[in-house]
């Protein structure tokens, strides 16, 4: 084998592996025949197209492998996920406006009492619904009344822009959740049902989370509870795992049962987490923006590193499923070959 070919192989080994199997002596032949005499490395034109031939090869192959119908599974679990967590923070939020209103706050907006009550109430409903409508496979109502809680959600924003800049900022990530919760709800549209992807099990562990998290809402209001949460120092280090990762946990027992889209429940669901997580980062560099002299740059650099978190999460996702199903076809092939 002369140095130029063992290059040219080099290169074809961009093309998965099966590709190789079937075209690379044909290939490398071509290229040998059509090299000049005496060269001894490929062509900067042979490699450029031979990289990107094969890199167009490979994300095909990568494409095929993650096609399906497991995405649309997966995008309505997740879908229903995303819209509980909106409904879930619409309801604290509305528990805690109506605890500070019967202290004596008016939440007042343009001097109506009650106004800034109107945000949580209508976040509240809307997700609310979306959730019923994809329970009862009522996939086009779905998305359309996602659309609207996208809407409603960019409509609290603007409410609190005025009163509350700060609190404009903080609900932000609501609404990049919300558009994710509608592409979900749209990809899922064509695909099965959520109530079918889920089963039986799956509802009743899904209803039990949102049971356990509406328990411990209510009991928000019981004073020898709060106390029992809260001191001069703050609350609870237990706070979190009773009232986030218990109800989370009875979501994660609903999806273990699911074959055929576990893993793509995973990733989309490590994007959704990702979303609020990200633009928590993104209010502590506005927050911190106020006192240090941060540049505009460095700040506008922030935001967009965290705005494109979740889509990093997603192709990181994306890239480690691909990896694996690529490494089970090549053990697949190996078998075959030995058998």
């Amino acid at each position: 084998m002369t140095d130029l070919e063992a290059r040219y192989r080099s290169l074809l080994r961009i093309y998965p592996a099966g590709h190789r199997a079937a075209y690379e002596e044909e290939m490398v032949g071509v290229l040998m025949a059509g090299a000049e005499p005496d060269r001894r490395f490929p062509s900067p034109a042979d490699a450029m197209d031979l990289v990107r031939a094969g890199l167009t090869v490979r994300l095909g192959s990568a494409f095929h492998t993650q096609r399906g119908t497991g995405w649309r599974s997966a995008a309505a679990v997740v879908g229903l996920f995303a819209a509980l967590v909106l409904a879930g923070v619409g309801v604290s939020r509305l528990s805690i406006g109506l605890a500070e209103w019967s202290y004596g706050d008016p939440k007042r907006l343009h001097g109506i009492g009650g106004l800034l009550l109107l945000d949580p109430v209508a976040r509240t409903l809307v997700w609310t619904l979306v959730a019923g409508a994809a329970v009862l496979g009522l996939r086009r109502a779905t998305v359309r009344l996602a659309a609207a809680g996208v809407l409603v959600q960019a409509g609290a924003i603007c409410l609190w822009a005025g009163p509350g800049p700060w609190q404009a900022l903080r609900m932000a990530w609501g609404l990049a959740l919300a558009l994710v919760a509608l592409a979900l709800f749209a990809v899922a549209a064509s695909g099965r049902p959520v109530r079918a992807v889920l089963g039986g099990r799956g509802l009743v562990l899904v209803a039990a989370g949102v049971g356990f998290a509406a328990l411990m809402e209510a009991l928000g209001w019981n004073r020898a509870w709060f106390r029992f949460w809260y001191s001069e120092a703050g609350p609870s280090p237990l706070f979190p795992i009773v009232h986030y990762w218990v109800p989370g946990l009875f979501l994660v027992l609903a999806v273990a049962g699911i074959i055929g889209a576990r893993r793509r429940i995973a990733v989309l669901s490590a994007v959704v987490v990702a979303i609020p997580v990200a633009f928590q980062e993104l209010e502590q560099v506005a927050h911190w923006s106020l006192y240090f002299d941060l540049t505009p740059a460095i700040v506008m650099t922030g935001v967009v590193v965290l705005v494109l978190t979740p889509i990093t999460v997603f192709g990181a996702g994306v890239a480690v499923l691909w990896a694996g199903a690529s490494l089970a076809a090549r053990r697949h092939g190996h078998v075959r070959a030995h058998e």
